[in-house]
C-alpha cells in the first residue's frame, strides 16, 4: 500500500485545530473504506455520519478514484485536507463491516483524535484464510462452466486450470509486480493450462474449457460499483472505476487472442444435461454456492453468509425460470438480480449488516464473462481470415459484444434501482 501523503491548506491559527482532527479523522475513514471496496455512496455517507458526530462543519467532499479532497467550513474558517489511497483490488467485507459498527458506536461529540486513531488500530482482518479463497474462486470458475453449459471433463480442466492460473496470480503479486501485469500473466497461464489439458482429457466443450478458467481475474464488484456510481453521479469514481474494468478486459483480450489466434478448438457440444425439474433445482443450489464462494473470497463476515446465499440461490432461481420460458438472457438477469437487491436490502436492514456484500456476492455470477470472451474469440477470428470472414463470424461477435453490454447494464440497473426507490432515506454506513 502507498504511504498516506495528505496536504493541508489554510492552517488554523494556534489553540484552533479541532477542525484539523476531525479532518483527519474523515480522511481516515474514507482511506479504509475505499481500500476496502466499498460504493462510493457508502463512503460519502459515512464521512458525513462522522462529520454530524463530531460537530464539524459544513462539508463539500470530493471523492475521487485515487485522492480524496475534503473542504470543511466552520463559521468564518475554511480548511482543505486531502489523502491520497492504493487502488482496491478486492472488496473486504469484514473492514466495512468493522468499520459501520465503530461508526454507529460512537457517541455525540467524540474526541476527533481518538477516532483517528481507533480507525488506525482497529482490529481488522485484512484477508480471510489464503487457502479456503483459493479454493473458493477455483470452485467459483467451475459453477460458472456448468452455467456455461460444459460438460463432465471440461469442469475438471476449469478446475486444474483455473487452481494453476490462481496460484500464478498469487506468486506475481508476491514477486511485486504490478495488478495490470498479474491479469495478463494469469489470463495466458489460465488458458494455455486449458489448452495443454484439453489435449490429454477428452472433452465435447473445449471452448468452454479454454475460456471459463480466464473469468477469476474479472473485476466483478468494480463493473458493479462503477455502474452504481455513474447512476448517482458520482462520475469521478464510477468512470475510473469502469475505466479498471475495461482495462482488466483489454489486457486478458492480449492474452487469449494470443492462444487463439494459433489454436482454435472445435465447436462446443451441450454439455451437461438435467431433466427440465432438476435443471432448476441444481442451478438454484449452484447459484448459492456462487455465492458462498464469493463470500468467501471477498472475506465476508460470518454474518452475511446465510444472506449471501439466500440471495445467489434466489437470482438464479428467478433468472432460470426467465430463461426457461423462452426469455431473454439479459432480462432474465435484470429479474434475478432486482430480486436479489429486494432480498438483500430486506434481510441487511433486519440485521444491520452492509447491503453492498450480499448484493455483489450473489450478482457477480452474472457477469457476462463467457460473452465478453466469445466476442474476443470473434475478434480473433476476423484477424484470422482478414477480409476473407464469414458473415457468421462478424456477426456472431456483434451478437455476443452488445449481448455482454445488456447483462452487464442489467445488473447494474437490476441492483441498483431497488436501492434507489426502497432505501431512498437510509443512509449507506
Amino acid at each position: 500500500m502507498e504511504p498516506d501523503k495528505r496536504l493541508e491548506m489554510d492552517p488554523p491559527s494556534e489553540g484552533k485545530d479541532n477542525l484539523g482532527y476531525i479532518l483527519n479523522a474523515e480522511l481516515e475513514l474514507g482511506k479504509l473504506l475505499f481500500v476496502a471496496g466499498a460504493p462510493g455512496q457508502r463512503i460519502l455517507d459515512s464521512i458525513a455520519f462522522l462529520n454530524e458526530k463530531l460537530h464539524g462543519g459544513h462539508l463539500h467532499i470530493f471523492l475521487g478514484f485515487e485522492a480524496l479532497v475534503i473542504t470543511m467550513e466552520h463559521g468564518r474558517e475554511r480548511r482543505i485536507a486531502m489523502c491520497e489511497y492504493a487502488l482496491p483490488v478486492r472488496v473486504n467485507g469484514n473492514a466495512i463491516t468493522v468499520i459501520s459498527r465503530y461508526l454507529r458506536s460512537l457517541p455525540d461529540g467524540a474526541d476527533p483524535a481518538r477516532i483517528t486513531s481507533d480507525l488506525q488500530s482497529l482490529k481488522i482482518p485484512q484477508s480471510g484464510s489464503p487457502l479456503l479463497a483459493f479454493a473458493a474462486l477455483t470452485l467459483f470458475a467451475v459453477i460458472f462452466g456448468f452455467f456455461n453449459h460444459a460438460d463432465a471433463w471440461a469442469l475438471v480442466i476449469i478446475g486444474i486450470a483455473a487452481g494453476i492460473a490462481g496460484l500464478t496470480r498469487i506468486l506475481v503479486f508476491r514477486k511485486g509486480y504490478g495488478y495490470y501485469l498479474a491479469i495478463l500473466a494469469t489470463t495466458l497461464v489460465a488458458t494455455c493450462s486449458a489448452v495443454l489439458l484439453s489435449q490429454v482429457i477428452p472433452t465435447a466443450t473445449p471452448l468452454v474449457s479454454l475460456i471459463i478458467p480466464c473469468i477469476i481475474v474479472i473485476p466483478g464488484f468494480q463493473l458493479i460499483n462503477g455502474g452504481w456510481e455513474i447512476l448517482r453521479n458520482h462520475l469521478n469514481i464510477g468512470i475510473p472505476r469502469l475505466v479498471v474494468f475495461f482495462n482488466v478486459l483489454a489486457i486478458m483480450a492480449v492474452g487469449l487472442l494470443a492462444v487463439l489466434l494459433v489454436y482454435a478448438p472445435g465447436a462446443d457440444g451441450a454439455g451437461l444435461q438435467f431433466p427440465p425439474g432438476w435443471t432448476l433445482v441444481v442451478a438454484t443450489c449452484m447459484g448459492a454456492f456462487a455465492a458462498l464462494c464469493i463470500c468467501l473470497v471477498i472475506n465476508a463476515p460470518r454474518q452475511t453468509i446465510l444472506v449471501c446465499l439466500l440471495c445467489g440461490a434466489a437470482g438464479r432461481l428467478i433468472r432460470t425460470l426467465v430463461v426457461g420460458i423462452n426469455g431473454d438472457v439479459a432480462l432474465a438477469v435484470f429479474c434475478g438480480t432486482l430480486v436479489i437487491s429486494v432480498l438483500a436490502l430486506i434481510l441487511c436492514q433486519y440485521w444491520q449488516l452492509p447491503v453492498a456484500l450480499p448484493l455483489v456476492a450473489a450478482s457477480v455470477q452474472f457477469v457476462p464473462g463467457y460473452y465478453i470472451i466469445i466476442c474476443l474469440q470473434g475478434m480473433a477470428e476476423i484477424i484470422r481470415y482478414g477480409t476473407a470472414v464469414p458473415f457468421t463470424v462478424v456477426a456472431s461477435m456483434i451478437s455476443t459484444g452488445l449481448l455482454s453490454l445488456f447483462i452487464s447494464a442489467a445488473i447494474i440497473i437490476g441492483t441498483l434501482l431497488p436501492l434507489l426507490i426502497l432505501g431512498k432515506d437510509s443512509r449507506w454506513c
